[in-house]
This record gives C-alpha cells, structure tokens and sequence, in this order.
C-alpha cells in the first residue's frame, strides 16, 4: 500500500482489502494498467493526483491498483477495453461499471455517480449470480469434439483465412492497424514448407518483410514495438514488451531455416542482441517491457536518445516472460551457431523455476522481491515449454522431469474434464475462497493450445501415450471454437503442425 501527504492510499488486491470495504460499506475503486502503458503513467500522474480526486477516493473508496502483467487473471476478468482501465467493484469483487482513461473533472463526475449508485443498495448477489450463470453457460458451449492429427482441413481454413485477411497494399492483415500475428505466420511457414499451399510463401514473405522493413522495428536500438495503429505499418505503439519479441525471434528463425531466408536469421539476431542488452537480468530471467515514450522513439540517433533519458524498464522478472524468451534463446543458439545463448537459457530458466517452484504446487509467477500470485496455467506452461527446449537441446534428464511434474500439477488442479485448462487454480495459495470474478471459469485458447503441444512433446519424449491422449483431449475442446477467433485461431493450427510434425519424426 502507498500512503503519502496528497496521495492516494492505494491497496494490492487482498482479501483484506475487500474485507476492509465490506467493513466500512464502501466501493471498490480498481485502476488496472501494466507498467509499460504510457496512458497508465499518466492518469496516475494527473487525474489520481488531482486534490479533490485524492480526497474523496482516500474518504470514499477503497483503492487498489492492479498490474495486469503480475495478475494477469485479474486482468482477464476486469479490463474493460484496453488500459488504463477504471472499475468500480462492490465489496464482493461483483463490477459495477467502469471505462478507460478519465481526465481528473470526469474521474471527479464519475466516482459521485458511483457512490449514488453504490448506496442506493443493490443486491451484489444477485448480481454475482447473474455473472457466473451467464459464465458458466458460456463454457458449456464448448463442446469437446475428436482431433485428427491427419486431417487438413484446420490448415485449409487458416490458408483461407490468410488469404483473405492479407492486405495486398501494404501486406500484414487487415486493412487498419497491423499485428504480427505469430501463431498463425508459424503455422502458415510450417505449412508452407510441407505443404506448399498456392500463394501462401508470398503472402507470409511479404508480411515478414514488412514487420522487418516497417514500422514496427526500432532502427536506432533495435527490437520490435508492440504493434502498428497505421495500415502501412506506420504510427507504432513504442512499447517493447519481451513476449512481443521473444515470438517474432522465434517465427523469423523458423521461417529462416524452412523458406531459405537467411536476413530473417539476421534481424532475429538482432533483436536478440537488443534484448540482452535491454532485458537480460545478470542474475537468470529477462526483465518484462520498457514504457512507450513516443517523443524518445522518434529520435533517430543514439545521442539525441541519451540526451533525452532512456524510457523506464520494468525491472520485473515473470517466470511466463522469461521462459517464453529462453526458449527463443535456445532457437536461436541451435540456428546462429551461438552456446553462449544456450547457457544464458539455461540460467533464466533455472532460476526462474528453483525461486518459485514448490513441491506440489506448481511454479509461481514472480521472481524475487514478495510472493507473487500462484498457480497460473501460464507459468506452468511456458516453464514446460523451456525446460523441454533444454533438454532436446542438453540431454539433461532434470529438464524433462520438471515438466511432467508440473503438467501434471496442471492435470490435477487447472484440468476442468470436457472444457479446457483453467487459467488459474479454483481456489488461492492460502486456502481462501477468490474474490469476485476469480471464481469464475476461463479457459484461455491460446494458452491450452501451447499445453496441448507441451503434452505432445512429452509423449514423444518418454515414450507414454497418456500424453498424447491428453494432448488431443486438450485441442478437442478447442475444435468447435477456433474458427470464431480469426487468425487468433493460428495458434491451434500451429499446435497441429507442430503434433503432426513430431508423430512424423518418431516415425
């Protein structure tokens, strides 16, 4: 909690926080925004530091303030359109209304409107049942149907979809703003390399040429920013987040090696050169984003940048984050040539899984500094992940039973039969029941398509088929909603180009 002379009061999210405002029958106002959104930094230097806003926020409210990247399930649940956001909670967690950025006079306007609203008694539950049925309806509509690691038509779909989402003005997809679209430019590499499919290496080499030659590369320090809000990859959002990075690292290697383009290698190196220098924490892991500073990135030398002051990095080490970016290291380390990329995997991957790990419960999501939240799919996922990339890569048997351990922990505790991985544990690390929307159910689809992969690699890896049996039943609660997602639904057909490719290795 940060107390201070003309400040706001602000609480972490804690039982003891909402017990205090079930105590003292007042709202909950909730500000979520990660540390590298510029719009964040700036309400909470402006509108939450405004007298009269300090006043009846630090008299009226009980504040907590919420970094999605250290909770990414509260984050999940309560971001209402993008960040900053503005919530207003009842004592439960139950969400009464909310938006985005508020200057101070409108922040003003709406906490009295809240108020009125909050005395005036509503039934909180009433309303929390009104949310969890219309939640749990939700999940039962997805229905488990059978996986077939033969068929094509998954890949047929995405093909489709690729082509007729590509921009063939300014390639990408989409006719506004521009994202890189990982899952799906893998899986279509992939595909392309197997396959062959018409027009499909065209598209995916413009669209890399683009996010290589665009906007969306800082050509002074290197790295990539975030996305690009103009059609022409132009106007980037100047952020640097290391997943952003760690998967572009990992799509222009692949697309490198399959398609025969060795300057997708050059720029992927890069990149990697400019994370160890931005992001690489000496002591294991990577530091998780730098704040967009659109007056910094516009200056176009070195020296006019120094002069001007280096944006603030988040010093925060996530076992999520890191992991994502060491299993791009031992890509890398395998493709350049480059051990020296393989021993710093080694140690990130290490420390973030021995600092957090515990026997029975999973790996954490913080590194160092106070217990952060635990039992996330995320973390257990992505650990997985690179810990097996180390094994394939060393041989070491200690990194293939850490992961069995913990997807089996996942199995045990996030595993709802018929729907999915949850992305949390039901319950919470100190035994009390979770607050307001945490005890609702969601089952993220990108992230049980990455467990569905760690659970095939695993039966390829120990020879035992309950992997691949539960591997399939992971993607067979993910067949009857891809194709709503878009080219979101790249990442369950690159779960199947990949399954595919390791059943065709072991022959």
């Amino acid at each position: 909690m940060t107390v201070g002379a003309g400040t706001i009061p602000w609480r972490d999210w804690t039982t003891a926080a909402f017990a205090r405002a079930a105590t003292e029958r007042k709202p909950v106002l909730l500000a979520i925004g990660p540390a590298w959104c510029r719009g964040t930094d700036e309400m909470h230097r402006v509108s939450y530091t405004d007298p009269d806003v300090v006043r009846v926020v630090s008299e009226r409210f009980v504040p907590i303030r919420v970094d999605p990247d250290q909770r990414p399930d509260i984050g999940e649940r309560y971001t209402l359109a993008g960040w900053p956001t503005t919530a207003f909670l009842t004592p439960t967690g139950v969400l009464l209304g909310g938006g985005g950025h508020l200057d101070p006079g409108r922040l003003l306007a709406v906490l009295f409107q809240v108020l009125e609203a909050f005395g005036s008694g509503s039934d909180e539950r009433a309303l929390l049942s009104d949310r969890e049925d219309a939640a749990l309806a939700g999940d039962a509509s997805q229905v488990a149907a059978p996986v077939s690691l033969e068929t094509e038509a998954p890949g047929l779909w995405l093909d489709d979809q690729l082509r007729t989402q590509f921009d063939r003005t300014w390639a990408g997809f989409g006719a506004g703003e521009k994202r890189t679209h990982a899952a799906a430019l893998k899986a279509a590499v992939l595909r392309t390399g197997r396959l062959a499919p018409e027009g499909l290496e065209a598209i995916v080499t413009r669209t890399l040429d683009a996010i290589v030659d665009g906007g969306l590369v800082d050509g002074v320090e290197g790295g990539f920013f975030r996305y690009c809000e103009g059609p022409g990859w132009t106007r980037p959002h100047v952020e640097k987040l290391v997943t952003v990075n760690a998967r572009l690292i990992d799509v222009l290697l692949t697309a490198s090696s399959v398609l025969a383009q060795p300057r997708y290698a050059e720029r992927a190196a890069k990149t990697i050169r400019f994370v160890h220098d931005r992001f690489a924490d000496p002591d294991g892991g990577f530091f998780a984003s730098q704040r967009a500073d659109p007056e910094y990135s516009a200056l176009t030398t070195v020296d006019a940048r120094q002069r001007h002051g280096e944006p603030p990095v988040d010093r925060s080490v996530y076992v999520d984050t890191s992991a994502t970016m060491a299993s791009a290291y031992v890509l890398a380390a395998s493709l350049l040539e480059d051990d020296s990329l393989l021993a710093f995997a080694a140690t990130a991957v290490d420390r973030v899984v021995m600092e957090t790990y515990e026997r029975g419960g999973g790996v954490g999501h913080t590194v160092g500094g106070r217990p952060g939240v635990r039992g996330l799919l995320s973390d257990q996922v992505a650990a997985s992940a690179a810990l097996l990339d180390l094994y394939e890569a060393s041989g070491q048997a200690v990194y293939l039973d850490m992961p069995r351990e913990l997807m089996a922990y996942c199995q045990e505790e996030l595993w709802d039969d018929g729907a999915g991985f949850r992305d949390r544990i039901r319950g919470t690390s100190d035994g009390a029941r979770p607050i307001g929307l945490l005890a609702e159910p969601h089952r993220p689809f990108e992230l049980n398509c990455q467990a569905a992969l760690v659970l095939g690699r695993l039966a390829i890896l120990t020879e035992e088929d309950h992997y691949r049996v539960g591997a399939l039943r992971v993607l067979a609660c993910q067949t009857g909603v891809y194709q709503a997602r878009g080219l979101d639904g790249g990442d369950y057909v690159l779960a199947l180009e990949l399954l595919r490719s390791l059943d065709a290795a072991r022959g």
